[in-house]
């Protein structure tokens, strides 16, 4: 695993990426969808390699009346495998009555100023349809922030089915809780042709 430094004026180049990639992802959107996303995670040791994550998040449709539109709730448990690979396995339910059992890997490609992570999943949705997702995550520090940028791509039998791009940022206030805002564009659909802006916030709980 290769470990990447940065200096002060590197880490602002790359924050300001961050932000031209935001902007370009959202001019790029024609469509006119948008929703709010809310989330809490919360996780915990279960041992010294083994976590367990809970999240709950409440999908919600229009930016000027929300209204609920969805609920997922997902359970997981995570095997640390060594400083690199970290295995899944978990749950996902959501309020249209879809069950997804699923397992998956993590991977840790390069740490240190800047990170790349993969997270690749296998879903059995309602035990009947296989789909795979996959994402790949770049984070990094400065001044006492973590600017992120993810992609994660949607696979079935059919081809691609969904793309999720997002750009966001996650504050620590302190060992226990952190706060994060992010801009996410979903799109779906035959040539993903149908796209919702998506604005998000969450809560994470480290146990």
């Amino acid at each position: 695993m290769k470990k990447i430094k940065m200096n002060k004026w590197g880490q602002v180049g790359l924050l300001s990426a961050m932000v031209m990639g935001l902007l370009i992802i959202a001019s790029a959107a024609m469509a006119a969808n948008t929703a709010v996303w809310t989330t809490v995670n919360v996780s915990g040791a279960l041992t010294e390699n083994v976590s367990l994550n809970v999240e709950e998040q409440l999908r919600f449709g229009d930016v000027t009346s929300p209204s609920l539109a969805r609920q997922h709730t997902d359970i997981n448990v995570g095997w640390r495998v060594n400083n690199i690979l970290t295995t899944l396995s978990g749950y996902r339910n959501t309020s249209t009555g879809e069950h997804r059992p699923y397992v998956g890997v993590e991977l840790s490609l390069l740490s240190g100023d800047l990170n790349l992570d993969n997270s690749t999943k296998l879903e059995l949705r309602d035990f009947d349809t296989i789909r795979g997702r996959t994402e790949l995550t770049m984070t990094a520090t400065v001044a006492g922030v973590t600017p992120w940028i993810s992609d994660e791509v949607f696979v079935d039998e059919t081809g691609v089915t969904g793309n999720r791009a997002s750009v966001g940022v996650t504050r620590g206030i302190n060992d226990t809780f952190s706060v994060n805002a992010y801009y996410l564009l979903d799109s779906s659909g035959e040539n993903l042709t149908s796209h919702t802006h998506v604005l998000g916030i969450g809560l994470g709980v480290a146990l």
